[in-house]
């Protein structure tokens, strides 16, 4: 039970750190070279957090595609 609660709290913060990012890179404020930097940085977080979900390799193939959207 705990573990699913501390997974679901992980994703709603990386969901949270993306959904803020993509904010800021959509004003134009970002290059690609920061978003995909950033995609990374929450990738590790997951991954420490997570203790190595595969989850959070899903989750950096997805945020790296937005990145590469714009």
């Amino acid at each position: 039970m705990r573990r699913r609660l501390v997974f679901a709290l992980v994703s709603a913060v990386v969901a949270a750190a993306t959904l803020a990012l993509s904010a800021f890179v959509l004003r134009g404020d970002a290059t690609a070279n920061q978003c995909a930097n950033a995609c990374y940085a929450a990738h590790n977080q997951c991954r420490v957090a997570t203790k190595g979900s595969p989850s959070c390799d899903s989750q950096l193939s997805a945020c790296l595609a937005r990145c590469g959207r714009q």
